[in-house]
């Protein structure tokens, strides 16, 4: 079994795999973006922080409703 990169732990890639898909109803792909490497919960806290700054980023822009909160907590 692989150990997670970030967290250290052993998993099972193929339920990481799972995890991944059923978060996000298959819109991310968990080996093009995680190889392997990261365990399901790791990589779902990391899709979670990257979609979260890239609405921040877009409130900044005025592609989005601003939320000042949103905003502050992610950029």
């Amino acid at each position: 079994m692989p150990t997670c990169t970030h967290c250290g732990s052993e998993f099972d890639v193929d339920e990481a795999r799972a995890a991944v898909s059923d978060e996000y109803d298959g819109d991310i792909d968990y080996d093009e973006e995680m190889e392997g490497e990261v365990c399901g919960d790791c990589s779902i806290s990391k899709f979670d922080s990257d979609i979260n700054v890239g609405r921040a980023i877009m409130m900044m822009n005025g592609d989005e409703d601003y939320d000042e909160d949103h905003v502050e907590t992610y950029l």
